[in-house]
C-alpha cells in the first residue's frame, strides 16, 4: 500500500564514523567522534543515532555547463563538469553532548574545563568526513522501537563524504537550548533496508560507489546521559553566562544586565581541492583564518563608565566568555559548557523604544588556533 505522507514520527537521523570511506564497524575512541550503541557479529557498530532531532533538511544540486556551437540556437548538450553539491542541515535540543561527540567534536567529559580545541578533529582531518543517514519507517509507526527490519518497511537516505560547514548553539528565556549543524557532501543515495547496503560515500578518484557495508542500529529513546542521568532536555533556567566586566570601554554593565539569549556559532568555509583526472574533489579542507562568534542579548540595567577611544590606546585585553548549562536535577553537574578563549569585544548595539525595555547585544569573536593552542578558540566539556 502506498504511503499517504511522511511525518517526523517515522524518521530517525544517524551519523557514521570518520572517515566516510572507512569501515563502519570496529572500535571507537570515547570523547572523539564515536560511542558504542550496537553490536553486530561481534563488532561495534560505529553508526550512531542522533538524539532530540527537531528538523532535518537535505538536497542536492547538479551544475551543468552548456555545450553550444554556431548554427544551433539550443545547446547540443549540458555537461556536468563539477561534482554535485549535496547539503544536509538539522537541529536538535540539547540534553547533553552526546550528539556533539558523535558528530566529531572533541569534548572533555565532566565538570573540568577542556584544554583541547573542540574542532581539533576537523583541523587535523581525523574526524572531518563522515556519512549521514535518514531512516524512514512505514507510515503510522514510530521509528523508535520499530522492530520490523524488512526492506519494504525501511527506507534510508544517505549523505556521503560529508564535511561540517557550520555549527551553532543557542538558548533563550522560555525556550530549550538547541544546536544546529550543516554539512556538505558529495553524494546522496536512496536505499531500502537497514543492512546489506553499501555506504553512500564514493571513491573521490573515479566517482564510483564504495563497497563498504553499513547497518543502522535500532532507533531508541535515550534519556541516560553521562553518568546515567535521566534528562529529556536541558532548561533555560539552568544556563549561566560568564562575561568579564568590560573595563575601560564602558557601556552596559555586564555584571548586572539581565541576559535574555545567547548564540554561539562558527562557519567552516571550505574550498574543494580538485585535480585533472578526478571526477570529484578529493577533499574539502577548512579555509583559514576561522572565527567563532558569541552574541549575547540582554536587558540593560546599569551603565558602566568608559570611553571607546581607550581601545585605540590599549586593546590588549582578551575575554574568555562561556556558556554553562547545569543538570536540571543536580546543579553541581555541568551538562554542557561552551567556552571561548582569546576573544575580543566586537560590538555593543543598544536598542530603545516606547513600550519596551532597553536592550543591548554584545558580540565577542575569537580565532581558532591549532590543535595544541589552549589560549584561542572554542572548548567544550560536559556529559555524554
Amino acid at each position: 500500500m502506498p504511503r499517504n505522507r511522511i511525518i517526523y514520527q517515522s524518521e530517525a537521523v544517524y551519523a557514521g564514523p570518520s572517515p566516510a570511506t572507512g569501515f563502519h564497524f570496529g572500535s571507537f575512541t570515547a570523547g572523539i567522534g564515536g560511542s558504542s550503541n550496537d553490536n553486530t557479529a561481534g563488532l561495534t557498530n560505529l553508526v550512531n543515532q542522533l538524539q532530540r532531532v527537531q528538523t532535518a533538511n537535505y538536497s542536492f544540486n547538479v551544475a551543468r555547463t552548456d555545450v553550444n556551437q554556431f548554427g544551433q540556437l539550443a545547446a547540443i548538450d549540458r555537461v556536468i563538469l563539477t561534482s554535485p553539491t549535496v547539503s544536509l542541515d538539522f537541529s536538535y535540543i540539547l540534553a547533553g553532548l552526546t550528539n556533539e561527540v558523535d558528530l566529531g567534536f572533541t569534548v572533555v567529559s565532566g565538570n573540568s574545563d577542556s584544554n583541547i580545541s573542540a574542532i581539533s578533529g576537523f583541523l587535523n582531518a581525523t574526524q572531518d568526513e563522515r556519512n549521514y543517514f535518514i531512516r524512514t519507517v512505514s507510515e503510522g509507526n514510530d521509528a523508535v522501537g520499530f522492530s520490523d527490519i524488512s526492506s519494504g518497511n525501511n527506507g534510508v537516505i544517505g549523505i556521503g563524504n560529508a564535511f561540517v560547514s557550520s555549527y551553532s548553539t543557542e538558548g533563550s528565556v522560555g525556550n530549550f537550548p538547541t544546536a544546529s549543524l550543516s554539512v556538505e557532501g558529495l553524494n546522496m543515495t536512496f536505499q531500502r533496508g537497514l543492512s546489506g547496503n553499501f555506504v553512500p560515500a564514493v571513491n573521490t578518484l573515479d566517482g564510483l560507489p564504495l563497497r563498504n557495508f553499513y547497518t543502522l542500529p535500532a532507533a531508541v529513546q535515550t534519556t541516560a546521559i553521562g553518568s546515567g542521568n535521566a534528562i529529556s532536555a536541558l532548561r533555560p533556567g539552568d544556563i549561566t553566562l560568564n562575561i568579564e566586566s568590560i573595563s575601560g570601554v564602558g557601556g552596559a554593565d555586564t555584571a548586572t544586565m539581565n541576559i535574555q539569549s545567547y548564540n554561539l556559532s562558527f562557519d567552516l568555509g571550505r574550498t574543494p581541492i580538485e585535480k585533472l583526472g578526478n571526477k570529484f574533489a578529493f577533499t574539502k579542507p577548512v579555509d583559514f583564518p576561522l572565527a567563532v562568534n558569541l552574541s549575547v542579548d540582554a536587558q540593560v540595567t546599569d551603565m558602566a563608565t568608559g570611553n571607546l577611544s581607550s581601545l585605540l590606546v590599549d586593546d590588549s585585553y582578551r575575554f574568555s566568555p562561556s556558556v554553562t548549562i547545569k543538570s536540571p536535577s543536580d546543579r553541581s553537574l555541568v551538562m554542557a559548557k561552551f567556552a571561548l578563549r582569546g576573544a575580543k569585544l566586537v560590538s555593543q548595539e543598544f536598542s530603545s523604544d516606547i513600550g519596551s525595555n532597553k536592550t543591548v547585544t554584545l558580540t565577542f569573536e575569537t580565532q581558532v588556533g591549532g590543535p595544541q593552542d589552549t589560549a584561542n578558540g572554542l572548548f567544550i566539556n560536559g556529559q555524554f
